[in-house]
């Protein structure tokens, strides 16, 4: 349907846009214009306010703010002038709604340059593009205001002042400082120009050109992105429920792999690269020194890739006579050991190597941007070079052709190709853009066996879909660097590059030989990525920085290869994620928050990561031999000590020795069983024990049913298992399936079904339920959950009495010393006060103290409140001597107090965050109120303190509940109390 444009300028009052039925919508008001986009099946819907006194957009979602650009000097649409100073757009001049586009125009800092905006919303994203006119700009960027979004990911390896790429990488981005002046296409950075967030918002620039980009630079609180171009800047800014939902639109965008470049083989095993082993000190000894000490120790791979150093110069593809003078007979006796054989390969051309002149004198060189009629010179670490230009066919052609006939010459089954295929100071050939190159190369190397190490192409959408394996830049040798390679494989996959692998395990950056425990925690973390990618021998190695030769121990060697053996074991997994990535495009080895996107706390787990949807890999990346680890909701299986975990949980002190890999497997998840049967340690149980659901609940007296699920994970039959249950004293169950199985093969599970009775008088709360098995005479295994006996509405006892501020539908209970409110109410504070509450009338004298246990409490809202009070008359506040203590549903506690005697809280105190079971107390020492709060009931913490001057005589004590639905109409609240008690 087509409607009239809807237009205004700052003087216009309020104006709506008539889009088509469930369509976006644009309201004109005071200070913004918004634009409305409804829910749908597949996306939140979200708003966005384009503020008109000052140019700038805050995204929401839900009504919540979840992306907002920057503010105030910095602004939010700048660019720089043509004197090279930061100018940004101001008020909002005009503003028009036509076909689905709400372009903007808005003054600017500098005299004479006016910015002109179009957004086009779409159902979970909408486009950015905005200009500057007049002015000569030289630069255009976005700034955000980081917070405004959670935490930042993606961008790939981040140039930071720590030391990044190489020996540091962010996770989240704004934990750390990320200044990368040179992110543009044609970097050896692993990079995309896509960021999203912690709020389920992305950020994708779309530009061919070179960006500076920025995130919290000197801690500044700022993200910018810089485009290094006057050009249109184009954006697109993504809303979705999930960080998950983010990254896939994304994939949508620029594609995913097609087919995975690496096959199964290298999945498996361990690429071995010469690379950290040897650097430039290689020859022909050496190398196969090297492979016949690996193949003799047995540490398994699929290939011996000689590195850097073999050419006779660079560029020229002949072998150096002096250090290789027989490279047939390396190669077949690499060959001979049963692994394949790779070289190093390079498209730069040193300027004093044979083949250069040739080059030159034949056009295959990239020219010089600033002077297209000379070769372009670049330098590197090997010297100065020409680039030998992949637009040009000719060039390609032979280039290729000496390529392979190196490779059929020498039995040379695969290439790593090394360095860039274009740089910034070249000039793209005729009829081509720098952009073109990442394809070309892409092209190029999709004709060659990789041999796991892959290519750094990035950026387009052929590097996307080619499926290459992705190494990251070399890594230092030390503790951070390891930490480094964790963080950024998650970066660098969740920016659309799933097959990847850390750096050489031990590092390459010629720093010193790395130590012992650095080498095997390497190999084991690199255990559990996808690839693994060596190079340093476990056996020896030489230090670079000494010339010396370093040995390991043997232990050094046996936990390497029980790395590789793990990797391998679980090779068949791995593959199956491959197979699912080429399907969905999702990462192999991603966040923790991918897969569950509601447990806040993973969002700044640095050191675990899901390997697919069954493994979380916890592996040591640091000096030690315990860690914390942290588990997200579901039911996990410890692959070390074979036992069942609930989470979420953080299992503080986890035992990590030097042999010992924390991974654990989701036991919900596809491929579970497979993950098990690789990861299990031997010499952990063989059965596990796990009973269904993981949280029953039930009345006092009331039977529920419970299932038991025995499974054998281990290699052999298991005889004579056995389900039974452990109950608490005075309750029962009944099994009606069968409780016993003569043998259990392996990977067979023992079913029960139980029909299980609480005492009639059971308290409140939760209650132990273990489950066990025992099998093969005496070997045992269990597994525990909470069983909740609930409270029922019902009356309490005296001397307890109810009262009821709310719309009068709140409800008690009591049994002995245990007391449940539920009650509604749309706050608990000055501006409201609706609540239910059981007290004592009369109890507390100008001496008191008042205590209760918190067991329990449950709102929809964040805010919900429960908590203990103390009043002159609870049932009239206005009376004075009023004061509560409560705990919120998420935001910890709140002591509130009434100065004044008009019955209103009006003084605030507390913080902090909320926990159960929570002990409570109120003192009052004639008009002094203080509050207290445990989490054991013996070691106390004030809350605050306040003075209640309308305190008088003997009070009230109780304990009250609200519901605080002010946002959640018709919500209500359960609380649970016991041990609730008045000194005076």
């Amino acid at each position: 349907m087509l409607i009239a444009p809807v237009t205004g300028s700052t003087a216009a009052a309020t104006a709506a846009a008539r889009p088509t039925t469930g369509g976006p919508k644009v309201v004109r008001t005071a200070h913004a214009v918004t634009v409305s986009v409804p829910a749908s099946a597949n996306a939140p819907g979200y708003t966005l306010d384009v503020a008109t006194d000052e140019l700038a957009l805050t995204t929401r979602r839900a009504g919540k703010t979840v992306l907002a650009t920057a503010s105030g000097d910095t602004g939010a649409l700048r660019f720089t002038a043509a004197d090279g100073t930061w100018q940004h757009a101001t008020g909002v001049t005009d503003w028009t709604w036509k076909n689905g586009v709400l372009t903007v125009t808005a003054d600017s800092t500098l005299v004479g340059a006016t910015v002109q905006a179009r957004i086009t919303p779409g159902a979970d994203r909408y486009q950015l593009d905005w200009d500057v006119h007049g002015g000569g700009p030289k630069q255009l960027g976005l700034a955000y205001d980081l917070s405004s979004a959670g935490h930042w990911y993606g961008h790939g390896e981040a140039e930071t002042p720590q030391g990044g790429p190489g020996v540091n990488q962010p996770w989240p981005l704004d934990a750390g400082e990320v200044d990368h002046k040179t992110f543009g296409p044609a970097s050896y950075n692993m990079i995309d120009p896509f960021w999203y967030t912690s709020h389920s918002t992305g950020l994708r620039v779309d530009t061919g050109n070179v960006m500076d980009v920025a995130l919290n630079k000197g801690k500044d609180g700022l993200g910018t992105f810089t485009v290094e171009s006057p050009d249109t800047y184009k954006a697109t800014v993504f809303v979705e429920s999930t960080p998950l939902e983010v990254y896939r639109d994304y994939i949508g965008i620029v594609g995913k792999p097609a087919k995975s470049d690496a096959p199964y083989e290298q999945y498996a095993k361990p690429l071995w690269n010469s690379w950290a082993q040897f650097y430039t000190k290689v020859d022909q000894e050496k190398l196969l020194d090297y492979a016949t000490d690996l193949h003799d120790n047995g540490l398994d791979g699929h290939t011996i890739q000689l590195d850097d150093k073999w050419e006779s110069n660079y560029g020229n593809l002949t072998w150096d006579p002096k250090t290789f003078p027989n490279p047939k007979d390396l190669s077949d006796k690499i060959h001979n050991m049963g692994f394949d054989f790779g070289i190093w390969v390079t498209l730069w051309i040193n300027l004093d190597s044979d083949n250069y002149q040739y080059a030159v004198d034949h056009g295959y060189l990239l020219m010089d941007a600033k002077d297209t009629t000379k070769p372009c010179e670049v330098t590197w670490w090997n010297g100065q070079a020409g680039i030998i230009d992949l637009a040009n066919p000719d060039a390609k052609a032979w280039y290729e052709g000496n390529l392979k006939k190196l490779m059929d010459t020498y039995n040379i089954d695969g290439l790593k190709f090394d360095t860039r295929f274009f740089d910034e100071k070249c000039a793209p050939r005729e009829g081509h853009q720098a952009t073109d190159y990442q394809k070309l190369g892409t092209q190029l190397a999709d004709e060659f066996d990789l041999q796991g190490a892959g290519i750094r192409v990035h950026w387009n959408q052929t590097a996307h879909e080619a499926g290459f394996v992705t190494r990251q830049v070399d890594k230092g040798t030390g503790w951070d660097s390891l930490r480094a390679s964790a963080t950024q494989n998650l970066a660098i996959s969740t920016i659309g590059y799933p097959f990847i692998e850390s750096d050489m395990i031990g590092g390459s950056g010629g720093q010193p030989a790395p130590s012992k425990d650095v080498l095997v925690r390497w190999a084991q973390s690199a255990s559990l990525m996808p690839l693994m990618y060596a190079s340093t021998s476990p056996v020896d190695t030489n230090d670079t920085t000494t010339g010396q030769k370093v040995d390991y121990d043997q232990e050094t060697v046996d936990l390497y290869r029980q790395a590789i053996k793990t990797h391998e074991k679980l090779a068949p997994y791995i593959w199956d994620q491959v197979q699912s990535t080429l399907k969905t495009g999702d990462p192999i080895m991603r966040p923790l928050f991918f897969d569950f996107p509601k447990d806040e706390a993973s969002y700044t787990v640095t050191d675990e990561w899901m390997l697919g949807p069954a493994v979380l890999a916890a592996p040591k990346l640091s000096t030690g031999a315990t860690r914390s680890v942290h588990l997200p909701p579901g039911t996990w299986y410890d692959v070390n000590q074979g036992t069942v975990i609930r989470g979420p949980k953080t299992l503080k002190g986890y035992a990590a020795p030097l042999g010992v890999t924390p991974a654990f497997v989701n036991l919900k998840a596809k491929g579970a069983a497979k993950a098990i049967k690789a990861l299990k340690r031997d010499d952990a149980p063989a059965a596990s024990v796990l009973i269904t659901p993981d949280a029953p609940s039930t009345d006092s007296g009331t039977p529920f049913e419970v299932t038991t699920e025995v499974t054998n994970w281990g290699t052999r039959t298991l005889k004579n298992a056995k389900a039974a249950l452990e109950l608490p004293d005075g309750w029962s169950a009944k099994a009606t399936s069968p409780t016993t199985a003569k043998s259990l093969k392996s990977g067979a599970t023992l079913t029960t079904a139980w029909t299980v009775t609480p005492a009639v008088d059971a308290r409140w709360g939760n209650h132990d339920l273990t489950g066990t098995v025992t099998y093969n005479g005496s070997q045992k295994a269990s597994d525990t959950v909470p069983a909740q006996v609930k409270a029922a509405p019902g009356s309490v006892q005296e001397p307890y009495r109810t009262t009821d501020t709310t719309s009068g539908d709140a409800q008690y209970a009591q049994a002995g010393d245990q007391f449940a409110i539920w009650a509604g109410g749309q706050d608990l504070s000055g501006w409201k006060d609706e609540k239910g509450v059981i007290y004592r009338d009369d109890a507390a004298g100008e001496k008191a103290i008042v205590q209760a246990q918190l067991v329990s409490q449950d709102s929809a809202s964040p805010v919900g409140k429960a908590g203990i009070a103390l009043a002159n008359d609870l049932t009239a506040p206005d009376k004075g001597g009023y004061a509560v203590l409560v705990m919120t549903q998420q935001y910890g506690l709140e002591f509130m107090t009434d100065s004044d005697g008009d019955g209103k809280l009006d003084t605030w105190a507390g913080g902090g965050s909320t926990y159960h079971p929570a002990y409570l107390k109120l003192t009052r020492d004639g008009a002094t109120y203080t509050a207290y709060a445990s989490k054991d009931g013996d070691t106390w913490s004030q809350v605050g303190t306040a003075q209640v001057p309308s305190a008088a005589g003997t009070g009230d004590a109780g304990m009250v509940a609200s519901a605080a639905n002010v946002n959640y109409p018709g919500e209500n609240i359960e609380a649970v109390f016991s041990g609730f008690s008045v000194t005076s």
